[in-house]
């Protein structure tokens, strides 16, 4: 799948900025100092993608300062030739947000998985060592992509949450009574199965995969697995419901006392175990880079397998975060994919579309020298 075109308005720091990425090369650098609007050009493709902001930011902060509204469009290309027109428009008074395909709205449920991305940001380094939160984060945008049921769940779970709590609360103050949590203990528990079952699938379909490519970056780990961890332990979706509720009874006069929920797929976590230890204890920083990296390929995979289109990969700030050995090696293993990455200073062997970006407004390539080096590398990549 390719982004043949991007449009912004009122988007971040950029007033009005057109892109036309179908120059003949897959791969594109955004190439600009720190705060310049770099990482706010792949916020807006991940827009397109995820419904929401990669980097976890609310829609109010991605309107251009004083403005009322901000409107993001894209035009893709799927593999088969076919083409559509994808826009997301948001307005803060009254707030609302709306998304369109070929100028159709449609819901969220529908718009999401039309246009899958592999996103790579800085604060994925800390993948491992960080919070439960930053690496369910991590899943999540992925599973969101590719199952649009998972995705319905992920959004109904998250508003039965935030009920039940507020519920809790009410109970603990003595306004409700224990009964009413039932139904929202019910509602839960149907959502949080699907949810924790599709995370067991994918990181299931990830280890098939691992060993082979921590392999190919050098990490030979012959028992290196990916591991949920959860309350439960029950694998069908019935039993799982129902040792779900059994959690939520067990765990209801902690709640109580806590004000707020604490069992379920909101507080699950992942690792990758060697041996059964968790790398964020025994591993480097170096080799934990590694382990990312490999993850960043094998969630590719994954994408491709489940929506039958390679995403389209961005890369923020990498050549702060990887060597030049990394560097390369990232790039000559993404050929066939389009890329787009943002750097502040140019790649030593880089061959591609650069985009000189300054505050705000952002500077096309030379077609032609776009267009002769895309056609000394075959592909759009050339790594010497």
């Amino acid at each position: 799948m390719w982004l043949r075109s991007l449009a912004l308005e009122h988007f971040r720091n950029y007033q009005s900025q057109q892109f036309d990425f179908s120059v003949d090369t897959d791969v594109h650098l955004l190439l600009g100092e720190n705060g310049s609007g770099k990482t706010n050009i792949l916020e807006a493709i991940a827009l397109l993608a995820l419904t929401r902001s990669c980097r976890f930011a609310d829609d109010e902060d991605m309107v251009l300062w004083d403005a009322h509204y901000f409107r993001v469009q894209g035009m893709i290309e799927c593999i088969d030739g076919t083409k559509k027109t994808l826009e997301c428009v948001y307005q803060r008074q009254p707030r609302r947000k709306a998304f369109f395909v070929n100028g159709v709205r449609t819901s969220t449920t529908q718009f999401i998985g039309s246009f899958p991305v592999s996103v790579f940001l800085p604060q994925d380094l800390s993948l491992f060592s960080g919070s439960p939160g930053q690496r369910r984060q991590f899943f999540d945008r992925i599973l969101c992509q590719v199952l649009p049921e998972y995705f319905r769940h992920f959004l109904t779970y998250a508003k039965v949450l935030k009920q039940r709590n507020a519920l809790l609360r009410r109970v603990a103050h003595g306004e409700m009574s224990q009964d009413s949590l039932l139904f929202w203990d019910r509602e839960l528990a149907e959502s949080g199965s699907v949810l924790t079952l599709s995370r067991l699938e994918l990181l299931e379909t990830l280890n098939v995969a691992l060993r082979e490519e921590l392999a190919g970056f050098g990490v030979r780990w012959e028992s290196a697995s990916l591991s949920l961890k959860r309350a439960t332990v029950q694998r069908s979706k019935d039993a799982l419901i129902v040792e779900f509720l059994q959690c939520l009874q067990d765990t209801r006069t902690r709640d109580l006392a806590l004000l707020h929920t604490t069992v379920g797929p909101h507080r699950e976590d992942w690792s990758l175990e060697v041996n059964g230890r968790n790398i964020a204890v025994f591993a480097s920083r170096g080799q934990q880079r590694l382990c990312l990296l490999a993850l960043l390929f094998l969630q590719l995979s994954y994408i491709e397998l489940r929506c039958g289109e390679k995403p389209v990969v961005l890369l923020d700030d990498v050549s702060s975060e990887l060597d030049e050995e990394h560097q390369e090696c990232v790039l000559r293993m993404l050929d066939g994919h389009q890329v787009f990455v943002s750097g502040v200073h140019p790649f030593e062997a880089f061959a591609g579309a650069v985009w000189h970006v300054s505050s705000g407004s952002c500077e096309a390539p030379n077609s032609a020298s776009a267009n002769a080096s895309a056609a000394s590398s075959g592909r759009g990549i050339s790594v010497r």
